[in-house]
């Protein structure tokens, strides 16, 4: 069991741990200071529930999904727990998501460029040639309008360079909210991913 801001989960085996790395607490943080009542937010690769859980307590119209249906069944189970309501989907990306706009979209992708051979390293790797990035930016504009905020956690350790890059040839940037020292890769960071502006 794992508790923050109020909220306890259980994490099943395989399922990202959001107290042993600093980036759900990151995102979660960032989430306490928005205004998110009667907001429709999606988080995509949702683990344990926790950050979606924090946000229905909130008032928040929730979608979670993850890849992986070990992390659905958990954070059914722990949304149950915490006596909160979520729409709860497996989906690779926004493959099994019903077209919609939504008012947050929040991302802790898998962000280190490597193949993916089982269900535990979904929430790690993003496959050897970023597919998993590719696969975001070339469907993210079809889910957000244009007051949406869409929200990623990065870490130095991923390759940046290329991650923006991929972003940008769908029309994106990133705007850097704020870095934080961490364990492992040395940084984490919180972007907002935004529309290029011509």
């Amino acid at each position: 069991q794992y508790c923050y801001l109020g909220v306890t989960v259980n994490v099943f085996p395989g399922v990202f741990h959001p107290g042993f790395f600093y980036s759900s607490k990151f995102l979660a943080d960032l989430l306490q200071k928005q205004s998110v009542q009667n907001k429709s937010l999606l988080e995509l690769g949702c683990g344990t529930g926790l950050i979606s859980i924090l946000c229905a307590r909130r008032g928040a119209h929730v979608t979670a999904s993850d890849i992986n249906p070990t992390a659905v069944e958990n954070a059914k189970l722990n949304a149950e727990n915490n006596n909160v309501s979520l729409t709860l989907l497996k989906s690779d990306v926004f493959d099994q998501i019903e077209q919609q706009v939504f008012d947050w979209i929040i991302i802790n992708p898998p962000y280190y460029a490597k193949a993916i051979k089982s269900n535990d390293e979904l929430a790690w790797h993003c496959g050897e040639n970023f597919e998993y990035f590719q696969k975001l930016f070339g469907s993210l504009s079809d889910f957000i309008h244009p007051d949406s905020n869409v929200v990623m956690v990065l870490t130095l350790g991923s390759e940046l360079d290329k991650i923006f890059e991929i972003a940008r040839k769908n029309g994106f940037e990133f705007e850097m909210l704020e870095e934080r020292s961490v364990l492992f890769d040395g940084k984490d960071f919180l972007y907002r991913v935004k529309k290029i502006r011509n």
